[in-house]
């Protein structure tokens, strides 16, 4: 009698521990699943783009902090006054998110398009944003902050680099990077030293920063290229970049309703890059990836097949 009571029991353990297992797996399937769940192309954006950072600095003696990807950003004392012109004396918050790699900057939709349409050629990208509780504060005339870009792997110096800002793109004016009039870059054997002597205005939305060299693409003659999508815009909410190849640029391209297509008017003609398209339908996501050499007038069709996160992040990163 004991030993089949005891039978009872190893066996009623094992089926507990067998439903445990098969509810863990059944979680763990509905987690991969919802990760690939966007209800739009922004939620795409939003989950997967580089995420904000926080840090805390003194209003009055200043302070310094490194991110994850080795940005170093160093605030003077006495840095920011309120909207009032007051000095800030207390603690100030600071948000704060770099972009170096081509992929971030797609999963970010922060491309790297100049204000005036053309490729551009970044040493690397970040967003700041300083706040006292919920308010935004200014940097104080006559200092700056100085943000410490490290070369990334496979970079090296450019002495073209300068200090730009970011348009952002208002109503049906598409936005892009402009050569700032009042911060300057420093060129070092480790990287680029930004400096920032003002915050970009709305200072409640923060301010997007790059070191950019808008020279680079100008030894190369500009020629349209088309991009045609053989699937519906208005299913897919499509949006298109083109990652080039060997350089660190990554622009999008925009739809045309007029030509229901994404022309880019400003491609570099004899330049190979891959053409990145992405789509959201059914809370699915669909992508195509197309490599190509710009040639004159280069029309080019493509078309979106469902992938999951996972085989996009691998597919794009591949092409840093």
């Amino acid at each position: 009698m004991k030993t089949k009571k005891f039978f009872n029991l190893a066996l009623a353990s094992v089926l507990l521990l067998a439903a445990c297992k098969d509810d863990r797996d059944k979680n763990l399937q509905i987690s991969q699943i919802s990760q690939d769940n966007y209800s739009s192309i922004g939620s795409f954006y939003s989950k997967n783009g580089t995420q904000l950072q926080t840090y805390t600095v003194s209003g009055t003696s200043g302070g310094s902090f490194t991110s994850p990807k080795g940005t170093i950003v160093t605030i003077p004392p006495n840095a920011f006054v309120d909207k009032n012109n007051n000095p800030v004396t207390g603690t100030v918050t600071i948000n704060f998110k770099d972009i170096y790699k081509k992929s971030d900057m797609l999963f970010s939709n922060m491309p790297t398009n100049s204000l005036w349409g053309g490729p551009i050629k970044s040493g690397g990208e970040f967003f700041i944003k300083a706040k006292v509780e919920n308010d935004a504060v200014q940097i104080a005339n006559g200092k700056k902050i100085k943000i410490n870009q490290p070369f990334q792997q496979g970079s090296s110096i450019d002495n073209e680099m300068k200090a730009m800002l970011l348009m952002p793109q208002q109503g049906d004016t598409l936005g892009g990077w402009f050569e700032s009039p009042s911060d300057s870059l420093e060129i070092t054997l480790s990287g680029y030293i930004f400096s920032l002597y003002q915050f970009t205005s709305p200072i409640d939305s923060g301010s997007w920063c790059n070191s950019d060299n808008a020279l680079y693409f100008s030894a190369y003659p500009q020629t349209t290229l088309t991009l045609n999508p053989l699937d519906n815009i208005n299913d897919y909410h499509t949006d298109v970049f083109l990652m080039f190849g060997n350089v660190n640029s990554m622009v999008h391209v925009y739809y045309s309703s007029y030509g229901s297509n994404f022309p880019y008017y400003n491609a570099p003609a004899g330049l190979q890059c891959t053409v990145v398209a992405i789509g959201v339908k059914n809370e699915k996501l669909y992508s195509s990836f197309t490599p190509i050499t710009i040639t004159n007038n280069l029309t080019l069709n493509f078309s979106l097949t469902e992938t999951t996160t996972d085989a996009f992040k691998n597919q794009l990163e591949a092409l840093n």
